[in-house]
């Protein structure tokens, strides 16, 4: 009988990044021999994805169920791709439940990655920290991340009271690493993001083409931005290549941009891959245009939560691709990213990590 891992993290956000985390941490934890599932863990933090057609007027009703179809397209989408890529515990919890979960069925428990640690995303749900399991000796994080830059002293307490005493503290930034140490919880190591332990062509498989033009600029951000702006406008001029948002606004794009709408995350895994250029200002766009080895130049989401981006770059010598309102946007086509010189330096970091996350679970077998 193979040894079972619990895994709680956010898998059924709506949102591309965490999705695809989710995927990755449980079939990188199956890959090595465990019995790895995500805990089917529900609350109010998805609320926000519903969407709401329903009026006392019917008209209304109607128009507005028509005028939702890209985003009822798209949470299709975002569902069954987790059905048919993670495996989800059979049962699921919620936060009275969750506390009934049989703890002795699991070796170890998992939380991460995405902002598990962070007190603002969660809304101080313990939950997240694995508040659930009596056995601190069980907990463990892989990749989590707080992305924040700094703490109030309420976020220092409520960190260090749910986080001290894990078997294993594995974290994604080096700010999160340095704001950890700095309230005194140690046994942390630093890893990659769990979309980088498995391998491009595993992504490639879980993707679902999408009809594109032959060549594309992918402009994939949140809140206007005037440096991307720029970047893909400059970009376009001297390619002449159309520029593709993704969004299921039914709103008239005056910048003259064309849409992708209704895209799930095996959609956007393929948009991704298949981008000419991509700007993001989105943690796990930039990443999987890494993993995709793309030309991509990465931009503040000013959300307070660009240090996790920052730590990344700066690991792979990538800092020059930030843009600012300063950067010049003349030439982008010959500052062309060295994916020689940058697979050396991830495909080192990624090993590193999964030997660390393997030594993890291996201490369970002693």
């Amino acid at each position: 009988m193979m040894r079972k891992v619990g895994i709680i993290t956010f898998h059924r956000a709506v949102n591309y990044g965490a999705m695809l985390q989710a995927v990755a941490l449980q079939r990188a934890i199956s890959n090595l021999g465990y019995d790895a599932e995500i805990l089917d863990y529900v609350d109010s933090l998805y609320d926000h994805y519903k969407i709401s057609y329903k009026s006392s007027n019917f008209i209304k009703s109607t128009i507005k169920f028509l005028l939702s179809n890209g985003a009822r397209k798209r949470n299709y989408r975002f569902e069954k791709f987790l059905i048919e890529n993670a495996k989800i515990s059979e049962t699921q919890y919620n936060r009275n439940s969750i506390n009934q979960i049989d703890e002795n069925q699991y070796i170890a428990f998992v939380t991460g990655s995405d902002q598990t640690f962070n007190p603002v995303i969660v809304d101080y749900d313990t939950n997240y920290t694995l508040g659930f399991v009596h056995n601190k000796s069980k907990c463990n994080s892989y990749a989590a991340s707080i992305g924040l830059s700094t703490l109030n002293d309420k976020q220092k307490a409520w960190i260090k009271e749910n986080v001290n005493g894990f078997h294993k503290v594995l974290v994604r930034e080096k700010t999160g690493l340095d704001l950890l140490a700095s309230i005194g919880v140690v046994n942390t190591t630093l890893v990659c993001d769990p979309t980088f332990l498995l391998p491009s062509e595993e992504w490639k498989s879980m993707a679902h083409k999408v009809k594109t033009p032959k060549h594309y600029i992918l402009y994939y951000g949140f809140k206007k931005n005037h440096a991307m702006e720029k970047m893909v406008q400059s970009l376009s001029t001297e390619t002449e290549y159309p520029i593709y948002t993704i969004s299921d606004s039914i709103k008239f794009d005056k910048r003259g941009y064309k849409k992708f709408s209704g895209i799930g995350p095996g959609e956007w895994l393929y948009l991704i891959a298949n981008a000419d250029y991509i700007v993001t200002n989105s943690f796990h766009g930039m990443i999987f245009s890494f993993i995709f080895n793309k030309q991509v130049w990465i931009a503040d989401s000013n959300d307070g939560t660009f240090s996790r981006m920052e730590d990344f770059l700066t690991k792979i010598n990538c800092c020059n691709r930030i843009l600012n309102d300063e950067c010049e946007f003349t030439n982008c086509l010959t500052e062309k990213i060295n994916y020689d010189n940058i697979n050396n330096l991830m495909r080192e970091y990624v090993d590193k990590s999964k030997q660390t996350l393997e030594n993890l679970l291996v201490d369970y077998k002693k």
